[in-house]
């Protein structure tokens, strides 16, 4: 008996080293400085949301968002653009949320593309 619960306790001791190396890592990537920092920043109304990605277009409200097809609102919007997410980005976000995405590049393409580094709610 005293095998079996010296074992567990030795299984317990690894499992909670291997979370906590875990946890530290991920949080020292979050917040490391020398991590690339965005070159540019679009501020807009999420309009359409596939997969890991989101259609963020600026110069209208959520209101008018609501109210036009995606056609439209990127007809009436200054500027349209697809930025693809992770999935703990994509998650904390929802259809018509006012977001700021920070970037490091975009094609130039219509609707522009480019992939988010940073993601700010505006409407929270």
């Amino acid at each position: 008996m005293k095998g079996k619960y010296t074992v567990f306790i030795i299984l317990a001791v690894i499992l909670i080293a291997i979370g906590a190396t875990f946890y530290f890592v991920m949080q020292f990537f979050e917040n490391n400085p020398t991590q690339p920092q965005p070159i540019g920043y679009r501020t807009g109304v999420i309009v359409e949301m596939k997969d890991n990605s989101i259609l963020v277009v600026s110069d209208i409200s959520d209101e008018e968002a609501r109210n036009l097809s995606v056609d439209e609102a990127m007809d009436t919007g200054k500027d349209a653009t697809w930025f693809s997410l992770t999935m703990d980005q994509r998650n904390q976000l929802k259809l018509y949320d006012e977001v700021k995405v920070g970037y490091e590049a975009l094609d130039e393409s219509f609707p522009a593309q480019g992939s988010a580094k940073t993601v700010e709610k505006l409407n929270e």
